[in-house]
């Protein structure tokens, strides 16, 4: 079997059909599809049972809620196909990404092939149609430096196909429990242990922008934890790339700065946090890395006044003028 699709689902009724639709209108590969009802209100848990009852090669299995972290480690207990890919449930495939993807990964003999995507909002408005329409083969050096400058490689899981012989080898999955941040965490694991990368730079894969999306949401009513998912991916980046190259562990920190800084972006809106321990070690962070600041603040998401002002004015002074900016 070339693919097992894996299929977190959390109460998308609305767009769970068409997601499934568009897997089984894949051509050219053999695959099954996973759905992991990951403890839904709504009608998925029976629109889930109900394309499992039609297709033999889908399965579904239902858990309590428990996050997406542990729903996709349920569907990788069961996967059987030689690559492993992990779909959102509002999201669709474009028809001929399963086949694209694993052509390139079969030639290459890739860990990992990644894709490019399009954006789709609730308004019906696409965007985010970058694609250079190419392939590239990237060594191990090669592809981590890729992925944490985000160039044609991004965070999520759901542009990418994992040789599932890899993460079986390296006991590669998801940290149980978290809401954020473990799409990240499980590919800087695999993006580890992989020696080649292939990118099919098309837009295969289409992303639905929701606003309010559990995801969007979660950070506002669980600030500390959100907080601290992200210095649990800062902290296994970190051990990560300890034994790389010094081109990697520079762009390891710059992928850590600009992630802080997005961070920072959010807790702005929470003016107990400003004196938060954790929040000045962040901050500090930055500003003792000053010269990677300055050399890529742009690609880290500061403009030019914003990179002066967190080099030089207090933490709490610099979080109110990040309140100001909104």
């Amino acid at each position: 079997m070339d693919v097992s699709v894996i299929i977190p689902v959390y109460n998308t009724e609305k767009y769970l059909p068409a997601c499934i639709d568009s897997v089984l209108a894949q051509t050219g590969v053999s695959l099954e599809i996973i759905l992991v009802d990951d403890g839904s209100t709504d009608s998925s848990p029976c629109i889930c049972d109900k394309y499992a009852e039609e297709y033999d090669n889908i399965t579904t299995i239902h858990i309590k809620n428990s996050g997406p972290a542990t729903a996709k480690n349920e569907g990788l207990q069961l996967a059987q196909g030689n690559y492993i890919a992990l779909t959102d449930s509002d999201d669709k495939m474009e028809p001929l990404m399963l086949q694209k993807m694993t052509s390139a990964g079969y030639e290459h003999d890739a860990d990992i092939v990644c894709c490019n995507y399009m954006q789709i909002d609730e308004q019906g408005n696409i965007s985010h149609l970058n694609s250079t329409n190419q392939i590239y083969v990237l060594n191990h050096e090669e592809g981590l430096i890729h992925f944490f400058s985000k160039d044609k490689i991004y965070s999520q899981c759901w542009t990418k196909l994992y040789k599932r012989q890899m993460l079986n080898e390296h006991h590669i999955k998801n940290d149980p429990g978290l809401h954020t941040d473990e799409d990240f965490i499980f590919n800087i694991r695999a993006f580890i242990r992989a020696q080649t990368t292939v990118i099919v730079d098309d837009p295969l894969y289409v992303y639905t922008h929701r606003e309010n999306s559990l995801a969007r949401d979660y950070f506002k009513k669980n600030i500390s934890q959100y907080i601290d998912n992200r210095i649990q991916r800062v902290k296994v980046t970190q051990d990560s790339v300890r034994n790389e190259s010094d081109a990697i562990k520079h762009w390891s920190t710059v992928h850590v700065i600009m992630y802080y800084n997005e961070l920072l972006g959010k807790v702005a809106l929470f003016p107990e946090y400003y004196s938060d321990k954790r929040i000045n070690n962040i901050i500090n962070f930055i500003k003792k890395n000053k010269s990677v600041l300055n050399r890529h603040y742009n690609l880290c998401g500061f403009s030019m006044i914003g990179k002066i002002l967190i080099s030089y004015l207090p933490n709490n002074l610099y979080l109110r003028y990040r309140r100001t900016r909104g």
